[in-house]
This record gives C-alpha cells, sequence and structure tokens, in this order.
C-alpha cells in the first residue's frame, strides 16, 4: 500500500507539473501572440519614396518590424496574429517637427498658467496622446516647460505611459520665458514675482543673458543645460516676434551652441525671421529651420541655394497658411481691400505697416517663400506648431483647428500637395525627412526590417488624394496597436476636436 501511494502521489506530482509546464508554455505564446502581428495582402508605402508594393505582408514582434515581403513570402510564426490589409495602405508613422505640448503662457495666456501650471504633466500627456490619436508615432517639441517634457517622455520610453516618441529641446535659447521681452515684448518692471518665477522655470538657466556672453561663458551654459536632458537645441536666431527682427547672437556665439549640440550628437535649430539672421545661422552650421518661410521679407535667391546646398532641414508650418486658412485669408484681404479703396494713403511708417497688417501682406510672403523653398529641392518636414494655447474655459471663440494637436499635423501634409509637393514627396516630408531632422532615421521613418514598428495602416489610397491620410484604421507605435478610442485617456484642455 505505502508503494502504492508513493506511486500514485509521483504521478499527481507529475500530472500537475505536466500541466504548469503547459499553462506556461501557453502563457508565453499568449504573450508572444499580444506583440506578433502579420499585415498581410497590403499596399505599401514605406516612405522612401519609391513605387507602392502591392500584396505585400509586414511582420511584426517585440515593437521591431521583423519581415517584409510578397504576400506569402515570409515564413511566419504561427502564433502572430494576422491583420487583413486587403484594400488597404501601410505607411511609416507620421512625425511632427515642432509641438508645443506643455502650458508655457505668454501675454495673453496668464490665467492658464496660473490655473494648471502644476499639472503640466498631465497636460503634456493629454496632448501627445492626441497626436497620437491621429497617426503621429513621433513629436519634437520645440519650445515649452522642460522638466514636465521630460518627465512624460521617459514615462512612454519606460512604458509608464501610452504615448508617441518624444524629443524634447525645452526652452529656446537667448529667450526670457514667456513673459520676458524677447518672447512678449513685456519688461521686466511689468511682471509680477509669479511671472518672474515662472519665467526663470521655462528658460532654465539660458534665457536672455545667454545673448551677452562671450564664446567660453556661453559654452558652459549650453553644456550645463545639455546636462539636464534636451534631446535637441534651438535658439533664438533673432527674438519671437517678427517686428522688429533683432538678431539675437553673434556668428561666433552661434557656433559655440551649434558646436556643443554636434559633440553630443544632437540637432541644433533655430528660429530666425530675418534674413540675415538666418544666413548667419545657416554658415553657423544648424542641421535644421524651424518654420523658414516666417521671414520679414522674401528670400533672397542666394540664401536659399545655401540652404538647398548644406541641405539644411526646411520645417514647414504648412497647416497655417493652406487649405481653409488660406480661402479665409482670401476672403479677409478682398474685405480689406474693399475698405481701403477710399482711404486716404499711409501718413507714416506705422500706418503703412498697419495697412498691410490688414492685408495679410507677411501671410503672402510666407506662402510665396514656402512655395519656393519647395520648388528650389529643399528638404522638407512638417513642423506645425501644434499647441496647447488658452484652457478653454478662458477661450472667447474655438482654437483655429490648424493648430490642435494631430489634426494640425495631417492638415500640414496636406498642405504640403497644395503647396507643389507630389503626393508621395508630402509622405516623405512626413516620415523619412521627419526621421532625418530627429537624427532618428537608423531606428525608425521607414518601413523597413529592423525598425521600430510604428505604423500607419489607410482605408483609402494617399497617393490618390492626400486627404485620404485621415482614413486611418490602425495605428501602432513601436509595434503596440494603439485603441485610439480611448485617446486622450485624461480629458483636460480636449474638447472632442
Amino acid at each position: 500500500m505505502k508503494t502504492r501511494s508513493l506511486f500514485l502521489k509521483s504521478c499527481a506530482l507529475f500530472i500537475v507539473s505536466g500541466l504548469l509546464l503547459s499553462l506556461s508554455v501557453a502563457s508565453q505564446a499568449e504573450t508572444k501572440r499580444r506583440h506578433a502581428y502579420a499585415i498581410k495582402n497590403v499596399t505599401l508605402i514605406d516612405g522612401n519614396g519609391g513605387k507602392p508594393l502591392r500584396n505585400q505582408s509586414v511582420w511584426v514582434e517585440d515593437g521591431e518590424i521583423k519581415g517584409r515581403g510578397r504576400a506569402g513570402s515570409l515564413s511566419l510564426p504561427d502564433y502572430v496574429q494576422v491583420i487583413d490589409g486587403r484594400g488597404k495602405y501601410l505607411l511609416p508613422g507620421f512625425i511632427d517637427t515642432n509641438v508645443h505640448a506643455s502650458i508655457y503662457g505668454n501675454a495673453r495666456r496668464k490665467e492658464t498658467v496660473v490655473k494648471y501650471g502644476e499639472r503640466n504633466d498631465e497636460l503634456v500627456l493629454e496632448f501627445v496622446q492626441r497626436q497620437l490619436k491621429r497617426g503621429v508615432t513621433t513629436v519634437r517639441d520645440s519650445y515649452g516647460a522642460l522638466m514636465p517634457l521630460m518627465k512624460v517622455r521617459d514615462d512612454i520610453q519606460n512604458g509608464k505611459a501610452v504615448g508617441p516618441r518624444m524629443l524634447v529641446a525645452g526652452n529656446i535659447i537667448g529667450w526670457g520665458g514667456p513673459f520676458s521681452l524677447t518672447f512678449s515684448l513685456i519688461k521686466e518692471s511689468d511682471l509680477t514675482l509669479f511671472q518672474q518665477k515662472w519665467n526663470d522655470s521655462i528658460a532654465q538657466g539660458v534665457g536672455e543673458e545667454t545673448m551677452d556672453m562671450g564664446p567660453e561663458e556661453l559654452r558652459k551654459a549650453i553644456n550645463e543645460y545639455l546636462d539636464k536632458g534636451p534631446n535637441f537645441l534651438k535658439y533664438g536666431g533673432t527674438s519671437h516676434f517678427g517686428y522688429p527682427s533683432l538678431i539675437g547672437f553673434s556668428p561666433r556665439t552661434q557656433k559655440v551652441i551649434v558646436e556643443e549640440a554636434h559633440k553630443r550628437g544632437l540637432v541644433a535649430e533655430t528660429h530666425a525671421t530675418s534674413p540675415e539672421a538666418l544666413r548667419m545661422a545657416v554658415e553657423a552650421g544648424i542641421d535644421l529651420i524651424q518654420h523658414p518661410e516666417i521671414l520679414s521679407r522674401r528670400y533672397p535667391q542666394d540664401l536659399i541655394d545655401m540652404i538647398v546646398k548644406k541641405d539644411v532641414i526646411c520645417a514647414m508650418r504648412s497647416n497655417t497658411f493652406t487649405g481653409e486658412m488660406w480661402q479665409k485669408h482670401l476672403a479677409r484681404r478682398e474685405a480689406a481691400l474693399a475698405n481701403l479703396k477710399d482711404a486716404p494713403a499711409p501718413k507714416t511708417s506705422a500706418e503703412q505697416r498697419a495697412r498691410n497688417g490688414r492685408l495679410g501682406e507677411f501671410y503672402e510672403i510666407e506662402r510665396d517663400n514656402a512655395v519656393r523653398l519647395i520648388k528650389a529641392g529643399c528638404r522638407v518636414t512638417i513642423a506645425t506648431d501644434n499647441y496647447q494655447g488658452k484652457a478653454p474655459e478662458f477661450r472667447k471663440s474655438p482654437k483655429s483647428i490648424d493648430q490642435e494637436a494631430g489634426i494640425g499635423s495631417l492638415l500640414a501634409i496636406e498642405g504640403l500637395v497644395e503647396l507643389g509637393m507630389s503626393e508621395m514627396e508630402a509622405i516623405v516630408a512626413a516620415t523619412k525627412n521627419g526621421a532625418i531632422a530627429a537624427r532618428g532615421l537608423a531606428e525608425f521613418g521607414t518601413v523597413e526590417v529592423g525598425k521600430s514598428a510604428d505604423l500607419l495602416l489607410l482605408d483609402a489610397n494617399p497617393l490618390k488624394d492626400i486627404r485620404n491620410i485621415r482614413k486611418q484604421s490602425m495605428v501602432m507605435a513601436k509595434g503596440r496597436v494603439i485603441n485610439v478610442e480611448r485617446l486622450p485617456e485624461q480629458v483636460i484642455f480636449y474638447t472632442g476636436v
């Protein structure tokens, strides 16, 4: 009996061990299944600019593109989840090279900062989730509150939060914060203590004082700032406003900023609103120009030629002067012309500028500059300036749709076609060129084996009509299918637009 009892116990242990092993294997298989996909029979637009490839399959596992090829040619594990791509189009996820996910304030947004300044972490996450909701899988935030931006960036990177890949710059070097002379034409003597402290929290030690520094003092300040953890550097080649367009740094101090960024393998870029300030920045070796179309006047041809020759990336706000926005401008201009028909001639230069403003002269210069840069062959990306703005309860009217998170990015891609690009060129601008702007092409930006599985599945052909980029049936970020209906997960500023 004792021998029989031991035998039965051994059998029971063997069976239990077998069951546990089976459950473990099943659990591992299910884990693999959750993160492995095969998108089959799809038309692939891989972001490199070549002809679309029909009847393709793309295998994704562990966040990475493991294989791609003609349907049926891939040997796929049996645990992959199959996504039927028949009649659909697969693209890389979009990249927006210039957004502003945090609240930072300005002369017209004081109340928002006071009420919501302590909630910037939450607001940043809400904003970038709205970008992801529209298929934007990478964003570069080129101005804002560095510490909250880095926290959300790191939480997403570490899997603690859902969102697109984030790269952040923090302050624009040389500017003193949103309530400063360089940003909002506000004198320090007019600031409250709160506003002064808020300026310091945004400037992070590289504010207006850096414009007075010599090369070595500036070099030290730049490196102390880089040690805090931004992903790239942006500096004020001019002040924030367009008129008067004041040059910020000398040629040799601009070179210091660019050199220190490049020593760490980072991008250096500028905001500059006059031709001469921009020329100085290009000569200093910058990698990228934010909104290069926004100049105080039309481009000299030799400056365009220099930008093309040096392959400086042109990150354009095409969402703001194409489509519905451009039509609204034309209507305003017609109305202004009618109102000014019998008006007396301007008596002063100030009156002339006011008249030009009513006619939208600078708006027309922007569009003309963009068209010329594109026609000349500049490497273009989208850089929408999508921003938070005022809290909804403080707005007198809805925020302009062209700079709503995510939506503005799609409008920018569509706008590039209106400005002269082909549909394929616009897609490359918003994918591959965006990855080049982020120095991330080895990791993302095209649909190639070994790269991050940042993918967008469309229900209609964007090469036939670029507006089909709105018809999205799946967004995938780092190999995870995103439930876009749940984004943003927390609603603070989002009004459902």
